[in-house]
């Protein structure tokens, strides 16, 4: 929590400092248009689809079942930069690049007659390259749409606990996965050439195996919801 705070306060740090320096510009008929930088909070809710074939840690029979409740969720926060540009009186086009930094995590446990297990699964840092399509809805506020590319970092361990002896870690590995996104919103102008949005952004992450043991792995599909709320300073 205490990095997701420092990255929240540098990024409106940043927007903040933005206005303080830029000189004042017309903003002309539509407040959406040219760079924009901000900064944003929110949260984040993951789920993975997974197919484990686990037969030294799952009771005979289980093999090949959904591991249920394996994801998490969590606070984020982080910084975008991006620009805009007017075609006509009600169509916006964009493009967006952001940081996201994400506590989310959670755990799942199995087990079968002589030992118990958990898998434990986080996500962290996120980069993401948007397109944006707008539709101003009124002089001040638009819908958007938004589609494109991320990629997210997450850590994965799996612990097991024998019924007589110690816990140990049999995997603890980050990786960072590729996802296509897609999402929307509403964005509109405060005055000042300030705005402030709400977003939401679905993606769908590549999946990856985790090894346990010789002929014991999970393979997971990592998918994301995120909600956010932003507020960005148009040069």
């Amino acid at each position: 929590m205490t990095r997701i705070f420092y990255a929240t306060c540098l990024a409106t740090g940043l927007a903040a400092a933005s206005a303080g320096v830029a000189v004042a510009q017309p903003r002309g008929e539509n407040p959406f248009s040219g760079f924009y930088i901000g900064g944003e909070v929110g949260y984040d809710s993951y789920g993975i689809n997974n197919e484990p074939y686990l037969p030294d840690y799952i009771d005979q029979g289980a093999e090949g079942n959904r591991l249920a409740g394996l994801g998490g969720d969590g606070i984020a926060g982080g910084a975008v930069l991006g620009y805009n540009v007017p075609l006509g009186d009600a169509l916006i086009l964009g493009a967006e690049g952001s940081f996201r930094y994400s506590d989310a995590s959670g755990d799942t446990s199995l087990s079968n007659s002589s030992s118990d297990s958990k898998v434990d699964f986080n996500s962290r840092e996120s980069w993401a390259l948007m397109g944006r399509v707008g539709f101003m809805i009124s002089d001040r506020t638009m819908l958007y749409g938004s589609g494109g590319w991320g990629q997210t970092h997450f850590g994965t361990r799996f612990t097991n606990t024998p019924d007589s002896g110690d816990s140990s870690i049999l995997f603890d590995h980050g990786t960072t996965r590729d996802a296509w996104r897609v999402g929307g919103g509403i964005e509109t102008a405060l005055g000042g050439n300030w705005t402030a949005r709400l977003d939401y952004t679905y993606s769908n992450y590549s999946g990856y195996d985790i090894t346990v043991a010789p002929g014991d792995t999970l393979h997971v599909d990592p998918q994301s919801h995120q909600f956010t709320l932003g507020v960005n300073y148009y040069f």
